[in-house]
């Protein structure tokens, strides 16, 4: 582990730019499919932790890794991320948001969608992330209306619909709709509608309180779901963690030169002998040990190497260390930009709305371009969008083993970046979507794990763009079941598809609270079955037949 010290200088907060009094979210949820263990908060960062205490100085918050791979190694490759955002009015004001560490009070978002009332009640429906698994939802499905049955609780208050007597939107999180009225209904048989095998939901927006560093409100609502695959037969898969994002303009400012970014502070094992570089070609950008050996960190001996200092010393990933890539899978990859960990004023720390918004174009902090060559900052060399786009792997090109200038070749230490998406424009009630794919490339039987990134990076790209991930929905097929008579008084006439005759199954019949009225065991071969509904009341009801892997259901009126 590092102790992190980010040298920032504070922005002025301006009151006046309040929208209201949400506190900052402070939930917390680790998906572990896949081959890791990554850790997800409610404020627009990721893989960092918030909740232990700092046993230095007693703050809490940021101070930990929480991106581990391999699953279960104790080893990391990534100490933080987070989503930055911006974009202008036609008259030129700059709208922004951003988080990092949330050392020095960075704040630029909230738990939530966009609301009439961001007060601290917002974040008691809102400060969550809900973890929801492929195989929860199957068993759902085939049991919602079994007597006992109850729902996994992040199935039973998914988000799927917004409290529009607070000004929230009518449609939130997306869910399957089984009977098409617009409403999420659990219990009847409505599901969230997820990628992958585990996947996990938040919602945050930007007009919760006072940013930090100072900007209005943009109405921005973020969606965010992260997902993974529980495959250890396909390396590149089983070692990528999905995020997609929706960004909702629900404001009334058409929004206009808009970026989003990604925002990663990589610390691949020991977190002082890093490179950084990125691949135009493949979307991505990418952090690489400076040496063919990740060592461990070296303790202080006049500290020790007990509680708690030997929480800083990571365990390094050895010889022939592995690479992590960030691809951008759905959007090309528009601009690269490395910075330091310092207050320099060109390529520091960025403090302001502004110097943020800048990194997301690749401009320097004092609204100079990136430049080709050395670090970045010569303006008699060419204006870039990408810095270190050349290949480590056999020197051609500009990258931190050929910097182009003396001396040839950069010192590894620790190292962050922000890679970006844009400009766009991004009007009032029209979203921007996108999805990032977070690839840890290790190869036992290579000798240089550079290659092996770029080749994972295009093995996920065809994954997710040819549509050969697999599927996240049920195995089952869905279809509508024949009734007569239709409305009925006493007695109906289930006819079943023929793929149910090969199994059995059961048929369900629920009421519009999704109570189940009447239950009936089908055998093996029916294709017909006779119910007597005499004593339902009159109304309109659920008809649901339910086998191993298929679904159908009617409506029924009885009179």
């Amino acid at each position: 582990m590092k102790l992190k010290f980010t040298l920032l200088l504070l922005g002025i907060s301006l009151g006046a730019l309040a929208q209201g009094t949400q506190p900052q979210g402070t939930a917390t949820a680790t998906i572990d499919v896949t081959n890791m263990n990554a850790t997800i908060l409610t404020g627009g960062d990721m893989f960092h932790d918030l909740q232990t205490t700092n046993p230095m100085w007693g703050s809490s918050g940021g101070y930990y890794q929480q991106y581990e791979v391999p699953r279960g190694s104790g080893r990391h490759s990534i100490f933080a991320g987070a989503l930055w955002i911006g974009g202008k009015d036609a008259g030129g004001q700059l709208y922004s948001s951003s988080q990092m560490y949330r050392q020095r009070g960075d704040v630029g978002y909230w738990p939530g969608p966009v609301s009439n009332a961001h007060t601290p009640s917002h974040n008691s429906v809102y400060d969550k992330i809900w973890k929801v698994s492929k195989t929860q939802i199957q068993n759902h499905i085939q049991n919602y209306n079994s007597p006992g049955y109850t729902a996994p609780a992040d199935i039973a208050s998914w988000p799927g619909n917004g409290n529009t007597t607070n000004g929230e939107a009518a449609q939130l999180a997306p869910y399957v709709d089984v009977n098409h009225d617009g409403l999420y209904s659990p219990n009847l048989g409505d599901y969230p509608d997820i990628k992958g095998d585990q996947a996990l939901y938040l919602i945050l927006n930007d007009k919760g309180g006072t940013k930090s560093p100072a900007s209005p409100s943009m109405n921005a609502e973020i969606h965010v779901m992260y997902y993974g695959f529980e495959d250890p037969t396909n390396r590149p898969l089983y070692n990528t963690l999905f995020s997609q994002y929706r960004i909702i303009n629900r404001g009334q400012i058409n929004l206009q030169d808009f970026y989003a970014g990604i925002w990663v502070d990589f610390d691949l094992g020991f977190y002082n002998d890093d490179f950084v570089g990125c691949d135009t070609l493949n979307n991505r950008f990418y952090v690489y040990n400076g040496d063919n050996e990740d060592e461990d960190t070296a303790y202080i001996p006049s500290h020790g190497s007990t509680w708690p200092w030997q929480l800083y010393y990571a365990n390094g990933y050895g010889l022939k260390p592995p690479v992590q890539s960030v691809i951008f899978l759905d959007h090309k990859m528009s601009h690269f930009l490395y910075y330091d960990n310092t207050s320099n004023p060109v390529n520091g720390n960025p403090s302001t709305s502004q110097d943020y918004y800048n990194y997301l174009k690749a401009y320097w902090r004092n609204n100079t371009p990136l430049t080709y060559g050395g670090y970045g900052m010569d303006q008699q060399n060419i204006p870039v969008a990408y810095m270190w786009p050349g290949n480590p792997a056999t020197g051609a090109g500009w990258s931190e083993v050929n910097t182009l200038t003396n001396p040839p070749q950069n010192t590894p230490q620790d190292r962050r970046g922000i890679g970006s998406i844009g400009p766009f424009n991004l009007p009032a009630g029209q979203e921007l979507k996108f999805t990032v794919a977070y690839t840890f490339s290790r190869d036992p039987n290579a000798t240089d794990n550079l290659p092996v990134a770029a080749q994972d990076a295009v093995a996920v790209q065809n994954f997710f763009r040819n549509g050969l991930l697999p599927s996240s929905k049920p195995l089952q097929t869905k279809e509508v079941l024949k009734l007569y008579p239709n409305p009925a008084s006493d007695l109906l006439q289930v006819q079943l598809p023929t793929r149910f005759n090969s199994k059995e199954a059961k048929i369900i019949i629920t009421d519009n609270l999704g109570r189940t009225v009447l239950a009936a065991k089908v055998h093996q071969g029916e294709n017909t079955v006779h119910l007597n509904i005499a004593s339902l009341s009159k109304g309109i009801y659920q008809v649901s037949v339910t086998s191993e892997n298929h679904t159908a259901t009617g409506r029924l009126v009885k009179q």
